[in-house]
């Protein structure tokens, strides 16, 4: 697991990605012996306390980043996902998942507060294996990339699937954000 919290620490993989490249390199076989997410995470929070103690730092202020663009978009009830959640990834992206009828009702909100935007895609999974191509918008806030996963109402009754465990992608709401956040105050 110490091979799989370097990738993740050092080099920017995804937990998924440096999982696969780690037990490629050891020669083990996933199918037969996958690691507990849990046991990973606790892994990649040893690995970074000792050598990148300044990611803490650095996930701290993303997380704060977050905060911010979802009290921002608060109407479309966004949900924090991604590495951001548990630290255990890239933390160079600030990824939300916004609910709303239409794409153009987030551009309008974007437009109003004069946040300069790219639209863009990002293909989500879902149960039964199906993946799906959903709309994102993108801007920077600071020296941080956020992006909107803009989602309709089905996302309500068919939520995004977590690509490794197949169970419900794992998000967090403004209040359960600002609870972490309080957790980790210095």
């Amino acid at each position: 697991m110490t091979t799989t919290a370097a990738l993740v620490v050092n080099d920017g993989h995804d937990l998924e990605q440096a999982l696969k490249r780690a037990a490629r390199e050891q020669g083990i076989n996933l199918q037969h012996a996958r690691p507990s997410r849990e046991a990973l995470h606790t892994a990649i929070h040893e690995y970074r306390t000792l050598f990148r103690p300044q990611q803490e730092q650095q996930l701290k202020a993303q997380r704060c980043i977050a905060a911010e663009a979802m009290q921002t978009f608060s109407r479309f009830g966004p949900r924090l996902i991604g590495p951001l959640v548990r630290g255990d990834g890239p933390l160079d992206k600030v990824q939300l998942l916004l609910t709303a009828d239409t794409p153009e009702q987030v551009m309008l909100a974007l437009n109003d507060q004069r946040i300069p935007w790219r639209d863009s895609e990002v293909v989500l999974h879902y149960a039964g294996g199906r993946r799906a191509a959903k709309p994102a918008l993108q801007f920077i806030a600071g020296d941080s990339r956020v992006e909107l996963i803009l989602l309709d109402d089905s996302g309500r009754s068919d939520p995004p699937r977590d690509p490794m465990t197949g169970g419900r992608l794992e998000a967090l709401s403004p209040g359960q954000l600002a609870t972490l956040l309080a957790g980790t105050a210095d």
